[in-house]
């Protein structure tokens, strides 16, 4: 026997359920039983009494359940073995490495004094030779039919242990060693491998053992040609449908047979539809195109979302009339006035859109474009018509839009194709005459590489043109002729000429400080209440807010009166009337009117109110947060905000309003500007110094105003006789134009008379008035041209306490336009010419420099 091993002896028993154990082959075993472990145990104690140390006798099962396998239930023929590492894991089990030596037969069975594990009493079997000549060919053999098995592998089976192994196979000269390690290598069946350890005579094992490679070889060459084949005729569909067809045969296996309901159901959709021509057309084409596809196949993913959003869609059907409720003129004039303060002749023209959509319903009436700085209502407007109406109000930002595939809609052969926001927005309306909002229209993009979105609009806003609507996604005609558009911009100078064309501009000026703080009482401020959880009405009716407050002061003002007398009977019949009416307490938080004013002058700049919201709800924030700290025990209703809170939550004033000057100055004018917040006071000073008769201009001045400023600079030197000025000393001069707030960008021609004035005073030694205010456009001959913003420009001189104000003569048209309260307040100088200028503005040169003293010390006082 090899290693020594003796020819006959004991050792301990370690059979296996199914493994096999060639001799010359390790093998690592997972032990569970006791007594395997206890047989390996015995194997690798120190002072072992059975046999040699590490040796155990490995033996295969007959039937691989059996738990305490006998002498019979073992094949005869074991395998001698070495157990070479023991790796303790679970306690109770252990994985053992161990490496065969030779074969034996067993002769009985004895269980181990002092031990749970058998002991296999054995004798050796030494191999027999059998003809030399046949046992070397046949060797041979196998090694090549190895060789062959091992290319059929695929590379993902090229372990390591397999190039071991064949290294050892390639080096091995011994016939029965090279048949051993060929069994182990080589993947064969459990009852074959069992045949080949009991096959004793090496010639018959190397015979049966070719056979069975021999097996393998053909079966991995069959698998692989077959394999071939079918990558070399099957195409994709085809492999799509062997899959689907095996998907269908698992679905059925697990009860599920479902898979095709989803297009029973968007057919069923379609069909309910009732569609154009041109649309249904297209949906029967597209809907035979699904049926033959698979139905997990990109193109089929395609089809089935164009489908889905046909049948999402609501579709205009030819001849077939829209019901829709009566406009009620009445309702609409209430919701505009408790929705809007002021904008009484913008209400005015929304309620004439209104009425001649209730005359002519199926008119295609203008398209309504409502432009005006941000915050003062254009939104609101918008869906107070659509109230009125009643229809579905659905908006559409256009702020950033840079591709017309955003209005028109992707082509469907693009990866994630969509129709344009038109039709998304048809879809989130759910019926086919919305109203639908374009906000922002002045913020479209300009036309690059990707397209012009603002011409891709045209199409849509052309009442003639856009009952036939073409989005690139659905390939077919959409009917848009019964929405409602209304556009909003804050400047109208961004929109494409082609496209304001289109539309029909409704200004909305802003609002007056007296405005701005009935706002802030009426409406921002319950508002405000209700979303800072401190009371206030939940929803306004139109003309319940005053009604309600009314009803409110007079159950506060009992309630005082009878609380003052003493008269508890009557306070509890207040209070418990007050509660049985479920009337909202409007009061729990009290602002004073100072507060408003101050909001609206010295925290905030804009025409409209948003910002000033936004302050009144901090303020709130800061009621709340005092009332959430409280006790309620402890609470102090009506709580009140006065002026000293400003300073504490809201911090300084951010802007200080602009005044008048405190008296007339040489070389200060006061103009008026334009800026889309509203108007604003714009001084100009003009100065000179010794110099060549150079023109300075500062203070972060367009182009367009620096043309002015020269053009007013050459009609005061082609003048200067008349104007009283000395032609030589002009030429001597230098001369700086300066504009204050230099962070500020100024353009425009509006500032030419203001620019004349200030330069005929400076030269001249002329006092300007400090109480007046201009705006116009001068030409070198002196003539006052018309401007725009005259409303912003008026009010700014209002708030400023200005009392006389100049206008170009050819914008009295605008002086309707100008709040009642402002003209009340205010004397408008209509003028054509620059001489009517200067008689207003200038005083005498006489007196022109004690009042400028005057004014400078009047400015520096504390």
């Amino acid at each position: 026997m090899s290693d020594g091993s003796p020819e006959t002896g004991v050792l301990p028993l370690l059979p296996l359920r199914s493994a096999v154990l060639f001799p010359g082959v390790s093998m690592p075993v997972d032990l569970g039983r006791p007594s395997s472990v206890e047989a390996v145990r015995q194997a690798t104690a120190h002072g072992k009494r059975f046999g040699p140390h590490n040796h155990v006798i490995v033996a295969v099962q007959r039937d691989p359940m059996n738990d305490h396998p006998r002498l019979a239930d073992l094949h005869p023929v074991a395998t001698l073995t070495r157990v070479v590492q023991v790796l303790r894991g679970l306690p109770g089990r252990m994985t053992v490495i161990v490496r065969g030596i030779e074969r034996v037969r067993l002769e009985s069975l004895d269980l181990a004094p002092e031990a749970s594990c058998d002991l296999a009493r054995y004798v050796s079997l030494p191999p027999t030779q059998g003809e030399l000549t046949m046992v070397i060919a046949l060797s041979g053999v196998l090694r090549d039919l190895t060789r062959r098995h091992e290319s059929l592998l695929p590379a993902s089976r090229a372990t390591q242990q397999r190039q071991e192994t064949l290294k050892e196979l390639a080096a091995e000269r011994d016939p029965a060693r090279i048949g051993d390690l060929v069994a182990n290598l080589v993947e064969l069946e459990t009852e074959q491998r069992i045949e080949l350890l009991q096959q004793l005579d090496p010639t018959e094992r190397l015979r049966k053992l070719i056979e069975h490679v021999a097996a393998r070889c053909n079966e991995l060459e069959v698998k692989r040609d077959i394999d071939r084949s079918v990558r070399e005729h099957l195409s994709r569909h085809e492999h799509e449908a062997v899959l689907r067809h095996k998907l269908r045969a698992i679905q059925a296996e697990l009860g599920d047979e479902g898979g095709d309901t989803w297009l029973e159901e968007l057919a069923e959709r379609l069909d309910q539809k009732l569609l154009p021509e041109e649309a249904q057309i297209a949906v029967d084409r597209e809907l035979g195109r699904l049926e033959r596809m698979n139905p997990q196949s990109s193109e089929a993913m395609i089809a089935r979302t164009y489908l889905e959003w046909i049948a999402d869609l609501p579709w205009v059907f030819p001849g077939r009339p829209t019901e829709r409720p009566e406009v009620d003129l009445e309702a609409a004039r209430v919701r505009l006035d408790a929705d809007h303060h002021g904008l009484e002749k913008v209400k005015k023209r929304v309620l004439e859109y209104l009425a001649v959509r209730k005359l002519a319903p199926n008119q295609r009436g203008p398209l309504l474009c409502f432009a005006g700085p941000p915050g003062v209502g254009k939104t609101t407007l918008a869906k107070s018509i659509a109230a009125t109406l009643g229809r579905e109000f659905v908006r559409i930002s256009l702020g950033g839009v840079r591709d017309d595939a955003e209005i028109r809609g992707h082509r469907r052969t693009y990866v994630g194709a969509l129709p344009g926001r038109l039709v998304q927005a048809m879809k989130t309306a759910g019926t086919t005459d919305p109203v639908i909002l374009l906000d922002e229209i002045d913020k479209l993009s300009g036309a690059d590489l990707r397209g012009d979105p603002a011409s891709a609009l045209l199409e849509t806003l052309d009442p003639e043109q856009n009952d036939a609507f073409e989005d690139h996604y659905l390939g077919v005609p959409y009917d848009l002729s019964q929405v409602v558009f209304i556009c909003t911009a804050n400047e109208l100078g961004a929109i494409p000429m082609v496209l304001r064309d289109r539309l029909e501009i409704i200004n909305l000026s802003g609002y007056t400080l007296a405005e701005k703080l009935a706002i802030a009482r009426e409406h921002l401020l319950p508002k405000e209440l209700h979303e800072n959880g401190l009371g206030g009405v939940a929803s306004i009716e139109p003309g319940s807010l005053r009604e309600q407050r009314a009803r409110n002061e007079s159950l506060l003002a009992r309630s005082r009166l009878a609380a003052e007398s003493g008269t508890a009977f009557e306070l509890a019949e207040v209070l418990e009337k007050a509660e049985a009416e479920g009337l909202e307490r409007l009061d729990s938080v009290l602002v004073d009117d100072a507060v408003f004013e101050r909001l609206a002058t010295e925290y905030t700049r804009e025409s409209g109110v948003r910002s000033l919201q936004r302050q009144l709800a901090a303020l709130l924030r800061d009621v709340a947060m005092q009332r959430a700290e409280t006790p309620a025990s402890e609470l102090v209703t009506p709580q009140r905000i006065t002026v000293e809170d400003l300073l504490r939550v809201l911090g300084p004033p951010r802007y200080r309003e602009e005044l008048m000057g405190r008296g007339p100055r040489v070389g200060v004018a006061t103009g008026l500007g334009w800026t889309a917040t509203g108007g604003r006071l714009l001084f100009v000073e003009v100065t000179t110094t010794a110099g060549k008769g150079k023109l300075r201009m500062t203070g972060r001045l367009g182009e367009v105003m620096k043309e002015s400023a020269q053009a007013a600079l050459s009609l005061v030197k082609s003048d200067a006789r008349r104007f009283g000025l000395d032609i030589d000393d002009l030429d001597r001069r230098d001369i700086h134009i300066h504009l204050p707030s230099g962070a500020v960008p100024k353009d425009g021609p509006s500032a030419g008379i203001t620019l004349v004035t200030a330069l005929v005073s400076t030269l001249g030694g002329y006092a300007v008035r400090h109480d007046l205010a201009m705006t116009g456009e001068v030409t070198l001959r002196g003539h006052v041209l018309a401007v725009g913003g005259i409303r912003e420009k008026v009010l700014a001189a209002h708030r400023a306490g200005i009392r006389d104000v100049i206008l170009p003569a050819r914008n009295r048209k605008d002086e309707p336009e100008i709040p009642e309260a402002a003209r009340a307040d205010l004397r408008l100088h209509f003028v054509g010419h620059i001489d009517e200028v200067l008689e207003l503005t200038l005083r005498a040169p006489e007196s022109a420099r004690s009042t400028t003293a005057s004014a400078d010390a009047a400015a520096h006082s504390p």
